[in-house]
Formats: C-alpha cells, structure tokens, sequence
C-alpha cells in the first residue's frame, strides 16, 4: 500500500497555497485611450522612479518554504514557523500547510494538535478534515477518525479520501464487494486518485475479476510508475495463470520500489521456487525472514524448502522457530516431529505430535507416532498408559484400533497386516503399512521392516507424511548396508 507519511503531501499544499496566492496578485487591465481624448499638443512624459509593488508576506512565506524544501529538509521548513509573525497564527492555509509538514517529517503529535486547532478554526475545510482522517487512523481513534469522515461525505458523497478510508476498511473485513462499491465512489471524485485505484485493483483481483484487475493497476503504473503495489499485484495475477517468470519480474520490480515490504519478497521467492531457482527462493525468503524476524510465515516458506530439500537440521531449526513464534500453526508441529525423529530427539518428536493430536484428534497418525516415541525409548508404561486412553470409544473392528492394540500388546502383528491389506482406503492402507514397518522396525526384524517400508512407496501416493518418514527409514537402511559392504 501507498505510504502514510510522505514529502508529496505537503508538496501539494505548498502548490496549492503558492497558485491560490498568486492568482489574487494580477495587474488591473489599462484603459483604453480614445482618439478625441488624445494631446494636441506634445508634453514630454514626466519620467517617475518605478516603486517595486510590495509582496504580500504570506506570499513571501511560502516561497521561502518552497526554497527550503528545495535545498533543506522539512525540520528546517518547519523551523521556520518559528518567525511567523502573530496575525498568521490562525491563518488557516498557512496552518495546515504546518499540520502538513510535521505529518512528512512523521511528527504526528504536534500535527494532531494543531489539525485539531484548525478544525475549530475551520470545522467544514475539507482538506482539514482529510488530515484528521490520516491522523486518527495513525493514532488507533476510531471515533475521531468516523467523525471526519462523516462530516466530509456528508458535504460530498464521492470524497475520495473519505470513500478509500471506508474501502479500506471494507477490504481489512475481507468484505470485498463493499470495499469495491466505496472505491467506485472515491474514483467519482477523482477518477486519477492513485489511491482508490490501487484499492479498486486489489478489490476486483480478491473478487476474481482479473482482466479488469490488471487494466485497474496498469492504469495505477500511468498515473505514478513508481507505485510498488500495483507491481505486486500485477505479479499476483500472473501467477494464477501460472506465468511465474513475469510474476516474478514484476515483483521484482516492487521490490526495487520498494526494498522493505515483507509481502514482495514471501511472493517473489514462491514465484521463483515455481521456475526451480531454489537457491534464489532461499535468498529472497531470508530477506523477508530478516524483515519481519518476530513474524513466523518467512520461517515456514524457508521451513518447506529446506524439508522438500532433506536439509534436515536446518528444517528442524526453522520448525522450531516457526512454533515458537505461532504455536496455533497446526502444520508446523507435523513437520517438527518428523524431523525431530529423523534426528533421533524423540522427546521431542512426542510433544509435536502430541500438540498436532490436541488441534486434530481424528488423524491416526499422531498417537501411533506418539506410542512409537515410548517404544523407542524403551518405555513401555509410558506407551502403554497414554495407548490406554487412545482405545477408548473407539470401533474396536476399526483398522485404526487394531494398530494401537498391536502397539499396545506387541502381538498379532499377522492378524493386523490382513486386516491393513483389507482396507479398500488408500491412504489408511499406506499408513498401516507403515506402522506395520516401524513396529517390526523396533522389534529387531530388519527384513519384515523392510518389506512394508517397501510397499508403502509402491503405492505412489504421498499423500501422508509416512511416505517421507518411509523413503528415510530405506535411504538409511541403503546408506548402512552400504557402509558395511565398504568395511567389508
């Protein structure tokens, strides 16, 4: 989105009080001399000293103003208020060009103070009005910011700083259509308003109106080819057509606008993940991680491509850091177990799929994961008690309910391969084949271990994170029996 605070408001009230000014100071238009009213007779002119026309100092003001701006900085604009003679305290331009300038210079207490001045000095100036908006959005009040606005559309329904505040808000609550509606109006008032036009783009792009989107944010990139969002969401609207490469050249684009917008760099780095550059996704994902450090989405994008890369320990790390900065984010803790038992921390491996069991007790995975955790620790009553408590109310004809009867008791693992190769439930089967697996697995028998870790993969379908706990059990029985043969 378009920045809060910037050099380009006060700029426009520096011209617009500078043209207002300016456009009273015209010559009367001479007379026109009439032949019969003209000399007979020829009188040398009387040559008088030309007085310079005295400039109103309010005139004079704002030109130094502008002077200073050109060569200065906006505090030494500001600073020069300080000479303002006493009769221009109220004066209402020259006031809120002040408000104007201490918004750029981001000194937003001092300009809430004196907008607040000027709107008792000046209760219907509009443009007073839309600085009041700015400023109580800036300080979180609601009420001040919903009076202001009401006020302005009350004077002129299409006002377009009053319509993109209300579509903005539209847009916060996901109520898209409403949100399209109130930029419509802003665009009444001001069909260039680069505001409401971005925010209409957006609307038309969440509401699936793509071709209208992207005309909406191209005629946003000719009315300021530096705005970085409409970049952004001209590379959104690419990707859904799959054309990752222009998606990507567009993001890049916004982020050479701007550098420091957490969103660019999530999407540039998925845009070139989809073209197979990992290693520019990582780089583009650890900017957006370096950005927002306290915020966990950069972690997960960098979570995913370390585990679809089997860079285990960096995964771990970045599932870590995912939980502890979102521990409501369900498909992290999945993640975070398997890696953990791939690293042999099977503590910890229990708690993640004890926390995944909490947030979702009808997948079969995580208590026989969690069992699993005790029988490689050698804790039988552990596995055992909390096993005991997952039997309960359960269909004891079930798939599922023999598999943690098999863990329970550790006997009649034939009786519950039939019934595993029974099951017309694809994914089911392969997660029982799995278990299966793992129980031979820990009991010693290397080669049943096998056969069912085998099976799983002939089954082609990764649906389940078994498959990939699968895949590694075999990976690593491979890497020993290579090891050996090596030795040998």
């Amino acid at each position: 989105m378009k920045k809060l605070y910037a050099l380009p408001l006060a700029s426009f009230f520096l011209l617009l009080i500078f043209f207002t000014f300016t456009s009273c100071a015209t010559e009367p238009v001479p007379q026109e001399v009439k032949p019969e009213e003209m000399p007979t007779e020829v009188i040398e002119p009387i040559v008088q000293e030309e007085q310079e026309e005295e400039v109103p100092f309010n005139i004079s003001f704002v030109t130094r103003l502008q002077e200073i701006l050109k060569r200065g900085t906006i505090d030494e604009a500001i600073a020069l208020y300080d000479e303002l003679p006493p009769e221009y305290e109220n004066d209402v331009e020259l006031q809120l060009l002040h408000a104007s300038l201490l918004v750029s210079a981001l000194r937003l207490e001092e300009a809430t103070v004196l907008t607040d001045k000027l709107l008792v000095l000046s209760p219907d100036n509009q443009e007073v009005l839309s600085l009041s908006i700015m400023l109580s959005k800036a300080a979180g009040d609601k009420q001040k910011k919903s009076a202001a606005i009401k006020q302005l559309l009350a004077k002129n329904p299409n006002h377009p700083e009053a319509n993109v505040e209300l579509g903005n808000e539209q847009m916060l609550r996901r109520n898209f259509s409403q949100s399209r509606l109130y930029f419509e109006k802003a665009l009444v008032g001001d069909p260039e308003n680069e505001d409401a036009l971005s925010g209409y783009g957006q609307a038309l792009y969440y509401l699936g109106e793509d071709k209208e989107s992207i005309a909406t944010f191209n005629h946003v990139l000719e009315v300021n080819p530096e705005n970085s969002t409409a970049y952004s969401f001209l590379g959104k609207l690419a990707a859904e057509d799959e054309n990752y490469k222009v998606a990507a050249d567009n993001v890049a684009k916004a982020i050479e606008i701007d550098q420091n917008v957490f969103d660019y760099w999530l999407d540039y780095g998925q845009y070139l993940r989809y073209q197979g550059k990992f290693a520019e996704a990582e780089e583009a994902w650890i900017n957006a991680k370096d950005l927002s450090p306290d915020y966990f989405l950069g972690y997960a994008y960098l979570a995913g491509l370390y585990d679809e890369q089997n860079r285990f320990t960096e995964a771990l790390e970045m599932y870590r850091t995912v939980i502890k900065l979102n521990p409501k984010y369900y498909f992290a803790y999945e993640s975070l177990g398997m890696f953990a038992w791939h690293e042999g921390n099977y503590a910890e491996a229990r708690v993640a799929f004890e926390k995944a069991l909490h947030m979702n007790s009808s997948n079969i995975s995580y208590p026989l994961m969690i069992a699993a955790t005790y029988l490689k620790e050698n804790n039988i009553t552990g596995c055992r008690n909390f096993l005991s408590k997952q039997m309960r109310n359960r269909d004891i004809t079930s798939v599922e309910y023999s598999l943690l009867r098999l863990y329970y008791d550790r006997i009649n693992a034939n009786q519950v391969a039939q019934k595993v190769a029974n099951t017309s439930d694809r994914n089911l089967k392969g997660k029982g084949l799995y278990y299966l697996g793992l129980f031979h697995e820990i009991n010693g028998n290397d080669v049943l271990s096998e056969k069912y870790y085998t099976d799983v993969l002939n089954l082609n379908s990764p649906m389940f994170f078994e498959y990939r706990l699968a895949e590694w059990a075999i990976a690593e029985k491979q890497n020993v029996d290579t090891t050996e043969n090596v030795a040998e």
